[in-house]
């Protein structure tokens, strides 16, 4: 099934959606705590919530399959409506689960040990003071992570967390691991890698207490704004966030119980979040050791490369002879090269499709009747082949028996490619640029 079969417009039917990127979330109160690599911004989520729920009853229920740091989430509580949230990730779990508990927390006792925390670090940095914590045992990197001035200040800095109570501490943790990279030799290019090789220099030393002690205050303000808006509301909505895949939802979700989704499954770009997000993971105490990290990458939506590019070719779950065809043409090029050609990235395309279905499997379990998703995904490029993951989501969305109301263009984005694409932008030589489209889907009356 081709593109032409399925309405293509310029966005939902009153044109709402308004800005997608997520990187317009670090400026916005809540999503602006923790930035995550891929997604939405919160006013998608807001505008795509008020579109398809517009006289919404107090039972209403949005879920996230890939909540990552809750944008979807944030919002559907800042309407007041329930909302359950799965991430495989615990870092990005963690985040989603401090953030919707920002009304319950005592802003008197967050000042205060903000302001403990200030005068503790400016009592070390006049001091000879030696951290009792100890950097992560499991955590390696190509060359130290902090500078020993800023290990030192950052030790001191989890000393002080770990004596906090369990609220503010985590509070404390997700500002921590938010602002990290920041005073590390290591930076986001996207993906993450020395500072020397992004042709940056060392961080020799860095005033740890007074970024941290910032990105809290940002916290804070948020916060406060955040319990003066769930002030007004009549009922508190309720919400969970379960720290599983998805693919798990049967244990803790009834079948037909969901009015909308409204999610960004991660994108067919081999991004790996696992290890992008190792520095958080280890330095928060979220994981201990490396072989906590496998459960990550093998139970991640779509694989990573890494993961499937050994395995024996990986059959299609759904019968798409397009998609076969296309597969088949993939795992031609550069065989000379084994995995790292066409046959390792073929597996790679073939595990992700598989769980476009299982998802699209689910979806029509647990939607309610004319219950709706809308669905954020990015096309790829794979050894020089364009994947438009949108036109192929919806014949097999289609085959689980959902309906395809639109399919809409939200915007061309810069990204790097997986392999032999060159698609930062579209050239002369090249008719494909990246794009995000939303795919929005309907379960049966």
């Amino acid at each position: 099934m081709n593109a032409q079969a399925h309405l293509w417009q310029a966005g939902p039917p009153d044109g709402s959606y308004g800005e997608a990127a997520s990187a317009l979330n670090k400026s916005l109160a809540m999503h602006r705590w923790a930035n995550w690599i891929a997604g939405f911004s919160g006013e998608f989520a807001r505008n795509a919530i008020a579109q398809f729920l517009p006289r919404p009853h107090r039972d209403c229920v949005v879920l996230d399959p890939f909540a990552g740091v809750g944008t979807t989430l944030v919002e559907a509580n800042r309407l007041g409506l329930n909302g359950i949230g799965f991430e495989i990730n615990p870092f990005a779990a963690l985040v989603c689960r401090v953030k919707l508990g920002a009304a319950d927390i005592c802003l008197r006792e967050l000042q205060d040990g903000v302001k403990g925390y200030e005068s503790f670090m400016e009592g070390a940095a006049s001091s000879d003071k030696q951290p009792r914590s100890s950097p992560p045992t499991g955590f390696r990197s190509r060359i130290p992570f902090f500078s020993p001035a800023v290990e030192r200040k950052v030790l001191l800095t989890l000393d002080y967390i770990g004596a906090l109570p369990p609220q503010i501490n985590d509070l404390f943790r997700v500002a921590f691991a938010s602002v990290m990279v920041e005073f590390s030799n290591y930076s986001y290019e996207p993906s993450l890698g020395t500072r020397p090789a992004a042709g940056k220099a060392l961080v020799d030393d860095a005033d740890v207490g007074r970024i941290l002690a910032a990105k809290l205050g940002d916290m804070m303000a948020d916060i406060d704004e955040f319990q003066n808006e769930s002030a007004g509301q009549n009922c508190a909505p309720e919400w969970q966030v379960y720290q599983h895949s998805f693919f798990d939802a049967a244990s803790h979700i009834a079948a037909a119980s969901v009015d909308l989704v409204v999610t960004s499954p991660p994108y067919m770009n081999n991004y790996h979040y696992v290890r992008n997000s190792r520095p958080q993971l280890f330095w928060s105490g979220l994981v201990q050791s490396p072989g906590e990290l496998k459960p990550l990458e093998t139970g991640n939506f779509g694989k990573f490369w890494q993961t499937v590019r050994g395995d024996t070719e990986i059959p299609l779950t759904q019968q798409f002879p397009q998609l076969e065809e296309e597969i088949a043409k993939i795992r031609q090029i550069n065989r000379d090269r084994g995995v790292y050609g066409g046959n390792g990235w073929a597996n790679y395309v073939a595990a992700y499709m598989n769980d476009i279905d299982r998802f699209c499997r689910l979806l029509s379990i647990f939607l309610k009747p004319s219950g709706t998703a809308v669905v954020v995904v990015g096309n790829s490029i794979v050894q020089g082949r364009e994947m438009k993951v949108e036109e192929l989501l919806c014949p097999i969305a289609e085959m689980r028996g959902l309906s395809v109301l639109n399919v809409t263009k939200l915007r061309e984005r810069v990204g790097s490619s997986i392999v032999n694409s060159g698609a930062r932008i579209a050239t002369a030589k090249r008719n494909s640029g990246l794009y995000d489209a939303a795919v929005v889907l309907q379960s049966p009356n």
